[in-house]
C-alpha cells in the first residue's frame, strides 16, 4: 500500500485556516492553564513554546514551530527549533529525549525519500509523519474537517511529560 503524500494546499487558506484554528484553541483558556506560549513567525509558521515536565516535577521549555504548508489537508509541519527559530539537533538543550511511546518518534536527521534531510517528528499528527512515506491505521490518519492543530500541540505536550520525557539531549546551545 502507498502512504497518500502531502502537497502544497493554497498558502492563504492555509494561513488563514491554522490561525482559525489555533484562537479557537487558545480561546478554551487550556494553553495558558499548561504554560504554552505562542507567537507567529509569519503568515504560515508559529513558534509554540510547550514546557516539558520531569519526574522530579523540573521543566524546561521546548519551541516548536509549526508551518502551514499543507494545512489542512493534511497535519502542520513540526520541528523542534532553537530560541533563534534555527532547527534545534540532538545534543543541544533544545533537542528533547522522549522514549517509551509506541507511537512517537524524534529523528535529528532523517532522509526523506526525495533524499532531503531534515528533522522528524514523527506521529501522524505531523505532515513528515505523511511525508516520510509512513501508514497510519485508518484509526490514526489525519482526516481534514475533524482534526486540527490542538491534535498536534496536545500530542507534543503529552509526550513532553514524565514518563516519557527525560530531559534534553544535551547542554549544548
Amino acid at each position: 500500500m502507498t502512504a497518500e503524500r502531502p502537497t502544497p494546499v493554497d498558502a492563504e487558506v492555509a494561513a488563514a485556516t491554522l490561525h482559525c484554528h489555533l484562537e479557537a484553541l487558545w480561546c478554551t483558556g487550556r494553553p495558558e492553564r499548561l504554560g504554552w506560549r505562542r507567537w507567529y513567525i509569519d503568515p504560515m509558521a508559529v513558534a509554540v513554546e510547550i514546557p516539558a515536565r520531569r519526574a522530579d516535577g523540573s521543566t524546561e521549555p521546548y519551541l516548536i514551530r509549526l508551518g502551514a504548508k499543507y494545512y489542512d489537508a493534511f497535519p502542520p509541519t513540526v520541528e523542534f527549533v532553537r530560541d533563534d527559530g534555527m532547527r534545534a539537533r540532538q545534543g543541544t538543550r533544545w533537542f528533547p529525549l522522549i522514549s517509551d511511546v509506541p507511537w512517537f518518534g524524534l529523528h535529528d536527521a532523517y532522509t526523506y525519500p526525495d533524499g532531503s534531510v531534515g528533522q522528524l517528528v514523527c506521529f501522524s499528527v505531523s505532515a513528515e509523519y505523511y511525508l516520510s512515506n509512513h501508514t497510519p491505521e485508518p484509526q490514526m490518519k489525519w482526516s481534514q474537517g475533524r482534526h486540527r492543530v490542538a491534535a498536534t500541540l496536545n500530542r507534543l505536550a503529552e509526550v513532553l511529560q514524565h514518563p516519557f520525557y527525560k530531559g534534553p539531549s544535551g547542554l549544548a546551545a
